[in-house]
């Protein structure tokens, strides 16, 4: 996997899509419609990159799984060191802290 975004432009507008089932005697065909008549080249190109997506999608999941674990290791680290005495919230360069640790509490939820 690379570290470039997929370009999501080129999915817009494809709107909604079903899954249709359709019985020939013992034997199910499995369809998507998608609100066309005739499937274009576009939509095959699309169905053709889900795998591409859903490989890009368990990436993006697991970065945002670290980058929460992060922000809960940093509310945890505040909480404990203001609670401790070891951290002042206001600092003397006037950051204040509670702003940080309100920020990770809010985006580790």
């Amino acid at each position: 996997m690379s570290n470039k975004r997929i370009n999501l432009k080129q999915f817009e507008g494809i709107g909604e899509w079903k899954v249709l089932a359709h019985r020939h005697n013992k034997v199910i065909d499995w369809q998507v419609k998608t609100g066309r008549d005739m499937r274009s080249k576009e939509e095959a190109e699309t169905i053709a990159k889900l795998p591409t997506l859903i490989a890009e999608l368990k990436k993006m999941y697991a970065r945002e799984d670290e980058l929460l674990d992060a922000l809960q290791v940093i509310k945890e680290d505040l909480e404990t060191g203001i609670a401790q005495g070891n951290i002042p919230i206001n600092a003397t360069n006037g950051i204040d802290l509670t702003k940080i640790r309100n920020f990770a509490n809010d985006a580790s939820l």
